[in-house]
């Protein structure tokens, strides 16, 4: 019962959700960059998704769908204070004991844009003896598709299973670096890119239940603190 009641909520996400809009029409053009910015930051941070997982060498195969909303702390946003990110697919192959190859996907229709994207990365446990110790992750990862934006980002974190038991979750830091190329053409001077880079604290809790797992996480940083739900499953 617990499990579809979770399975419930997931999907309710995407029923319910008020996906991004990319239409860059919508934005006033005299401060066209302030307010474009934080869907950019806010996309490129559900780009550089990284799923929580400990090493198991009798599960080497990790699937898990992703959904994530922005609150963006610049009030400068044309498409509001809430960003809905984009939906994600996400996917692992355990190569080693401490390294696995990350995948993402995903594509959505937004404004008559059909939105496409992917990624790729790994993530490396820095001790082959301990696997709650700190993990590096990277990812590269680009969106295609909207007639006003395309975004690149490459995200890299490290982060570790806390010591505390009585509540364990994870915790670490990492930075996101976007590049966002605009299609957009107005009465006004328009730049052709909007690129930068977002420090962050990275936060995350995992419940467990059988081979699936619901796993939350937290990016938080002095422009958009980014809060994400995920259902993944491991498999043999």
């Amino acid at each position: 019962m617990k499990r579809f009641i979770t399975i419930l909520f997931i999907i309710s996400q995407y029923l319910l959700g008020q996906f991004p809009s990319y239409d860059l029409s919508e934005v006033a053009e005299s401060n066209f960059v302030a307010g474009v910015e934080p869907l950019v930051r806010s996309t490129s941070f559900s780009l550089g998704y990284h799923q929580f997982s400990a090493p198991d060498l009798a599960n080497r195969f990790y699937v898990s769908i992703n959904t994530a909303v922005g609150n963006d702390l610049t009030g400068r946003s044309f498409s509001g204070k809430s960003i809905v990110g984009l939906p994600i697919i996400h996917g692992a192959l355990l190569v080693t004991e401490n390294l696995k190859i990350n995948g993402i996907l995903g594509g959505l229709t937004t404004d008559n844009d059909v939105l496409e994207y992917s990624g790729y990365g790994f993530s490396l446990s820095l001790s082959e003896d301990d696997t709650s110790q700190w993990v590096a992750d990277l990812i590269v990862a680009k969106m295609d598709g909207s007639r006003h934006l395309h975004c690149r980002t490459i995200d890299a974190s490290i982060s570790k299973a806390s010591i505390f038991k009585a509540f364990p979750f994870y915790f670490g830091f990492g930075i996101n670096q976007y590049t966002s190329r605009i299609f957009y053409k107005g009465d006004e001077e328009i730049p052709e890119i909007i690129s930068g880079s977002a420090n962050y604290v990275l936060l995350g809790k995992i419940i467990s239940f059988s081979s699936w797992s619901i796993g939350t996480q937290a990016r938080i940083n002095n422009k958009l603190t980014q809060f994400s739900l995920s259902l993944h499953k491991s498999f043999n």
